[in-house]
């Protein structure tokens, strides 16, 4: 029976050189298929045929094509879909010619018509189908190396009956192959599962609290907000910055195909920290930069920066400071005052009690030292004197 049916195909599927005489019409001879053909196209329809002469069918394939491109007369598809099947594409070559059927409505002769769905009937034998579906689309199938067109395909793809290889290309993603085996009569069904080269995700980034605010992601400034795009799969950390406000931070795994949504709150800044004074005893004064603001205790902010703090109370010795915050920054202090023991007019009394009992000490010293003193005797050349009665003279 294959025997049979390659017999046939050989003698149906001849080159058509030029018109048959069964297709002229009664009054005129119609005009053969180069004699329709622009004269550009001519040159490739006749480097087609000295390349059939060579019986090397692939580049008779290319000049037939070229002539077909530049002057779109589908008869020349007949000679396209014979060099299909004298390489074995027999379902490319089955396209072909339904091509022609298709394109040629009004333009070929009944004869013709009937030569083309003979081949086609030929044909039909070493021609099936395959299913093929795919996660992707735009992407383009391979059979056997020769493209077959891109996905989705809307109804099953013709393919010659035997083991073919197909493979499945996009543009940043990884190529997938399969094999079939396609018999005749019985379709052949192939599902394809393709994968990024890099993986990415949808992100979008929203920032609220301050206007104008620009998105940085991993230390790159993004714009303004909101942010939204593709990120590739991995841990990513998501910034909002704006003057005047706080950075508003946080990391996060983008995943395959898993769209996130990262929302940031910006918040304005504050240059102030926080203090807390506790004056013992618990009456005395608070004053901060030289303003009151209360006594025993105060809790409250307090800008960046230093502060004096004074407090006092009657009676005891003032107790002053220096404070000195850093942002966000907390502290206690704790001002314990020491009395005063006996005041300044204790201190004076004492000084001056010391100099009157030292004024006293020294009178006294005067009034009663003895002045019966034992003279001393001194030598001045050969002279005796009398020191001790010379000072009293």
């Amino acid at each position: 029976m294959l025997r049979r049916y390659r017999s046939s195909i050989a003698i149906a599927l001849t080159v058509v050189l030029a018109a048959p005489a069964s297709f002229a019409a009664p009054k005129a001879k119609p005009k053969t298929i180069r004699e329709e053909l622009p004269d550009a196209a001519r040159k490739d329809w006749d480097a087609a045929r000295d390349l059939l002469d060579a019986n090397d069918f692939a580049g008779a394939l290319v000049e037939y094509m070229r002539a077909y491109e530049q002057s779109k007369n589908p008869r020349v598809l007949y000679n396209v879909a014979v060099c299909e099947k004298n390489l074995r594409h027999y379902a490319r070559a089955e396209g072909r010619f339904k091509q022609e059927l298709a394109e040629g409505t009004g333009k070929l002769s009944p004869q013709e018509e009937q030569s083309v769905k003979e081949a086609i009937t030929a044909l039909d034998p070493f021609v099936s189908t395959v299913t093929v579906t795919a996660n992707e689309a735009g992407a383009t199938l391979f059979i056997d190396d020769q493209e077959a067109g891109p996905t989705p395909f809307t109804s099953p793809v013709p393919i010659d009956v035997g083991p073919h290889e197909l493979r499945l290309h996009k543009d940043g993603f990884t190529d997938v192959k399969q094999t079939v085996t396609v018999s005749g009569g019985t379709p052949a069904k192939a599902t394809f599962d393709i994968q990024p080269t890099v993986k990415k995700a949808d992100v979008t980034v929203q920032v609220t609290g301050a206007p104008g605010a620009n998105v940085v992601i991993d230390g790159i400034d993004m714009g303004q907000a909101p942010f939204k795009g593709e990120l590739v799969a991995g841990r990513h950390t998501f910034e909002a910055r704006a003057p005047g406000f706080v950075t508003a931070r946080q990391t996060s795994d983008v995943v395959y195909k898993e769209p996130l949504n990262v929302a940031l709150d910006l918040s304005a800044e504050r240059h102030e920290g926080h203090v807390h004074i506790e004056a013992m005893p618990a009456t005395a004064s608070i004053e901060l930069d030289g303003k009151l603001v209360g006594s025993g205790t105060f809790d409250g902010p307090l800008p960046t920066g230093g502060h004096q703090l004074i407090v006092k109370k009657p009676g005891y010795v003032t107790y002053t400071t220096e404070i000195s915050l850093n942002d966000d920054q907390s502290r206690d202090v704790k001002a314990t005052l020491l009395e005063e023991k006996g005041g300044t007019n204790w201190l004076a009394w004492t000084i001056g009690t010391v100099l009157v009992v030292g004024g006293g000490s020294v009178a006294g010293y005067f009034l009663f030292k003895p002045t019966d003193q034992p003279d001393i005797l001194g030598t001045l050349g050969n002279t005796h004197t009398t020191i001790g009665r010379l000072g009293h003279r």
